[in-house]
């Protein structure tokens, strides 16, 4: 089984401390698309991510959870929280910590159909929201269906969500206007329990152009930033706000082709973005600064370096990465591979914020 591949540059303010795979002795399957957020009161990690038994691409993914108690040095054994025969079933956004004690996890299925080609060959999707209280030891039944946009509807945000200063919680979302078109993305406000959400704002959204797999960070000075991925270039584009996610500037390229955003604040206020990386000579996981709200971007290296073999197909690409905060400036890192005959694995990685 592969080990985990991270290559970050010698002046990064990250530092490696460790890095694994997690669940090896697991048989073979599939392991991917994992959300991680940190109980603030016991120091708890909850992961979550799709599992299908055996090397395969197939719709048969249940939705797993593990957990952490000692910063992710162990975890727990996998239990699936959430299956639907003949689907692939996925975090549709996934873990989101109001608080402690109202932890959601955006969920849902989807039908994988490689027949009818592009680089998002999917039929149908659901979403809806499932709620632990007592740290993942029990869920509740799942919410109504969310629907934000004409078809798919993702609340897309590895960092949702953000409090506002009346209580209501800012999320990032994406949708589309019909089945793999229109893919535009933008934020929803919800009630400060997370249960009901308003129509969105959009951020980016443009004829001929699709926009998807939004992050949204709070910076230092109280704006927020926002990193999207775009389609048909590749090139990922940011937007700001000054006014709690009422209006955005307009978007602007990056410097750095990623998807499956995910964006971090390091102690000194920069920020980090992670992303699988849409460079076809940098194939893996990406990651890339800010120091000054988005405005440049410096390459911090890979968090995950893949090989020239790894096969970047629908279906079977890698990424989804995740970071949370451990405590005394560590930080946790999760993601997935490409896959091999030993199938999708999950890495989990100990950086130390040294900024």
């Amino acid at each position: 089984m592969p080990s985990p591949t991270p290559r970050l540059t010698a002046d990064a303010p990250l530092e490696l401390v460790s890095a694994q795979t997690l669940f090896e002795s697991r048989p073979i399957g599939r392991r991917s698309a994992a959300s991680v957020v940190r109980i603030e009161s016991t120091g708890r990690l909850l992961l979550c991510f799709s599992e299908i038994a055996g090397p395969a691409l197939r719709n048969q993914a249940a939705l797993m959870t593990s957990h952490s108690d000692d910063a992710g040095a162990t975890w727990s054994e996998p239990l699936a929280v959430y299956a639907y025969p003949g689907w692939f079933c996925l975090a549709m956004g996934g873990l989101a910590r109001v608080s402690d004690d109202n932890i959601k996890l955006l969920l849902g299925r989807i039908f994988i159909d490689l027949s009818v080609g592009g680089t998002e060959p999917m039929t149908g999707w659901w979403v809806a929201s499932s709620t632990t209280r007592d740290g993942g030891d029990s869920w509740e039944e799942p919410s109504p269906e969310i629907r934000l946009f004409p078809h798919w509807t993702e609340l897309y945000g590895a960092s949702n969500p953000h409090r506002l200063s009346d209580g209501r919680l800012l999320w990032a979302v994406m949708g589309t206007l019909g089945r793999d078109v229109g893919w535009h993305a933008g934020v929803s406000l919800s009630d400060p329990e997370g249960d009901r959400f308003e129509p969105p704002t959009i951020i980016a959204r443009e004829a001929g152009r699709d926009y998807s797999d939004i992050d949204v960070v709070r910076l230092v000075d109280r704006r927020f930033l926002a990193v999207i991925r775009e389609h048909q270039t590749r090139q990922s584009v940011w937007s700001t706000s000054d006014d709690e996610g009422a209006t955005w500037s307009p978007v602007r390229p990056t410097g750095f082709k990623g998807s499956n955003i995910k964006l971090f604040r390091l102690r000194s206020g920069a920020i980090v973005c992670a992303y699988r990386d849409e460079d076809p000579d940098r194939r893996g996981v990406s990651i890339s600064l800010t120091e000054d709200g988005g405005e440049s971007w410096t390459s911090l290296g890979q968090l995950y370096a893949a090989g020239p073999e790894a096969l970047h197909e629908p279906g079977s690409v890698c990424g989804y990465p995740d970071l949370v905060g451990l405590g005394d400036g560590e930080i946790g890192a999760v993601l997935h591979s490409y896959p091999t005959a030993d199938g999708i694995q999950l890495h989990w990685l100990r950086l130390r914020d040294r900024s």
